[in-house]
């Protein structure tokens, strides 16, 4: 597979996962509510159908708390990788490391 192929599957990925609402960029822009399980607007603090108070963390910060993942392009990678599989840069090591919940 050519460099030309790669780029062009990568951004259909990517084109792909913004339609349908699971990429990076959409994560970043959600909170859930505890309370009713409705999607809101990151920038809001409270819920818009129950009033509840919406967490701190946007889905995007939730994801990456629970996940290993590339300190550059921020994939989720598996606990034993070496290598980013998206943008092939060397992870740290400390295979289990996680960043922190807020």
């Amino acid at each position: 597979m050519t460099d030309y192929d790669l780029r062009t599957r990568r951004a259909l990925h990517r084109v792909t996962l913004l339609e349908y609402g699971f990429g990076p960029e959409t994560l970043r822009r959600r909170k859930i509510c505890l309370g009713c399980g409705r999607a809101n607007s990151a920038d809001r603090t409270d819920c818009a159908d129950c009033g509840a108070r919406l967490p701190e963390m946007t889905l995007y910060d939730f994801y990456r708390s629970r996940h290993r993942c590339c300190p550059g392009c921020g994939v989720a990678v598996t606990d034993v990788a070496r290598y980013c599989p998206e943008c092939g840069a060397r992870l740290p090591k400390g295979a289990a490391r996680r960043e922190a919940a807020v």
